[in-house]
């Protein structure tokens, strides 16, 4: 529908995007007083929630067992310990040092610093509206101990359910394709569908990146990632990224480069929500406990060198450099017996189990003598690490793109910047804010941000818009 036939709807705040980050924003701003505040998702009704339903991690900062027992359900407050298995905490210091060694140097510190010293008092937060985790299953080293109660689909129901009780309103099959700066420094937004043309006193952009549009992946990650799968929703095509841009935001980050992640060859074109243990069960990130290679029998990547929830992005990203775009992980019966692999790895099909290495490579097109020697240097180099005791278990995995880096520059309170100065009236909070990783990334990081520069950004547009309206906000802060 032409969005000129409509006549102009007034909002005081104007979310982009229905994600995790973009319905903290929407709660945040109710709590502080704004009392109509619209969220605009692409997506159908049928089909919420958005990247954010795909995941179930969120990391954060946190001190003692009563803290974790809080956040957890009922049933199982009284496992803490057991589920903490000794640990007693997670300090902003080791947080900031796990995010920092990964994520390489094209990232913005201090903003991820003040995300950090945040997601502690953000966790709290979003326990108090409703929130729940869950015990880690089959943890592998260094995972967080808990997860979301339910995993993402539950925590964008719960997120859903919030906002709505608090009186916001969703506006489904709602995409965005501009916006532009009113006289009076509201903002006009363009799109398909009724819900257009829409003013808002305050506009929060949490729409994502562009990783669901072919053309911009070709011209900023490059021609090959064309035709990569997506481990996400195919709704995230960049247009508020792009319009904001064009409006004159600052951008941030590396724009060459994106999430990805080793994922088993069922991996469809896209995932939607409500497919979440499909697209956990296709991960493959217990690549430690074996060896990766490519097509001709070489290691690309060192195995060992992390906990997989800090390093599966960087493995992710090499295989889509590789021969034909596939890699393949070996492991030995040591491993298998043991019961350590996730379920997704005994149950994939195209995995085969074998008596010997070479018979593995002759099965799966690698090169064998390439392959022999590489296991041979593997165990002269690293004593502990053999592959060595048959069957042997060879998994074909691929890239799956999960969201892409580069995007807008923003402050610490989720304001974007334009010329190095905050835009009045723009705030940005999830995928589609840059700065936050240049090369891997720290698992469950994600979730947190959008959650921590959500809340930010609702709270300073409600202030926002109810101040150039002669209003007052509720009390509340935007702790930086």
């Amino acid at each position: 529908m032409d969005s000129g036939q409509n006549e102009v709807t007034e909002r005081q705040v104007v979310v982009v995007g229905a994600g995790n980050a973009g319905l903290c924003a929407g709660i945040a701003a109710l709590q502080a007083g704004a009392d109509s505040v619209t969220v605009l998702e692409a997506a159908p009704k049928e089909l919420r929630g958005g990247n954010s339903s795909l995941t179930r991690t969120m990391r954060f900062s946190w001190r003692g067992s009563p803290f974790i027992a809080e956040l957890l359900r009922e049933a199982d407050k009284n496992r803490v310990g057991e589920i903490l298995a000794g640990r007693t905490g997670y300090s902003d210091e080791q947080y900031l040092d796990d995010w920092l060694r990964v994520s390489g140097d094209q990232v913005d510190v201090a903003l991820i610093e003040s995300i950090v010293r945040r997601s502690t008092d953000t966790i709290g937060w979003m326990r108090d509206f409703g929130q729940r985790w869950a015990p880690r299953p089959t943890p592998l080293p260094g995972d967080v101990p808990i997860v979301l109660d339910g995993g993402g689909q539950s925590l964008q129901d719960r997120n859903f359910d919030r906002f709505e009780r608090l009186g916001g309103t969703v506006r489904y099959d709602s995409p965005v394709t501009g916006f532009e700066r009113t006289a009076d420094g509201r903002y006009l937004l363009h799109g398909s569908g009724p819900a257009f043309p829409v003013i808002a006193g305050a506009l929060v952009l949490a729409s994502a990146g562009f990783e669901a549009d072919t053309r911009l992946r070709a011209r900023h990650l490059g021609e090959a990632w064309q035709d990569v799968k997506l481990r996400g929703v195919p709704f995230n095509e960049g247009a508020p990224l792009t319009a904001a841009v064009g409006l004159g935001a600052d951008t941030a980050g590396n724009w060459e480069k994106c999430h990805t992640t080793p994922q088993g060859l069922g991996l469809p074109d896209h995932m939607l929500p409500g497919q979440m243990h499909k697209s956990h069960g296709l991960a493959r990130y217990a690549f430690p406990l074996g060896v990766v290679v490519n097509r001709d029998g070489h290691r690309f990547f060192d195995e060992s060198g992390g906990y997989s929830n800090l390093t599966y992005v960087s493995l992710g990203q090499k295989i889509q450099e590789q021969p034909g775009r596939i890699a393949f992980q070996i492991f030995d019966d040591k491993v298998v017996s043991a019961g350590a692999l996730p379920d997704g790895y005994l149950g994939d099909p195209a995995s085969v189990t074998v008596s010997s290495i070479a018979e593995g490579a002759r099965r799966l097109g690698i090169d064998a003598t390439n392959l022999a020697a590489e296991i041979q240097r593997l165990h002269d180099g690293q004593a502990e690490k053999r592959i060595d005791t048959p069957p042997f278990l060879f998994v074909p995995v691929v890239c799956g793109l999960t969201f892409t880096y580069g995007g807008l520059s923003v402050t610490p309170g989720a304001e974007v910047r334009g010329g190095g100065e905050p835009i009045s009236g723009l705030y940005a909070a999830g995928v589609i804010v840059g700065g936050l990783y240049d090369q891997g990334y720290p698992g469950g990081t994600g979730l947190m941000a959008g959650a921590v520069l959500g809340r930010a950004a609702g709270t300073s547009a409600a202030a926002h818009a109810l101040r150039s309206r002669g209003g007052k906000a509720h009390a509340g802060s935007v702790a930086e």
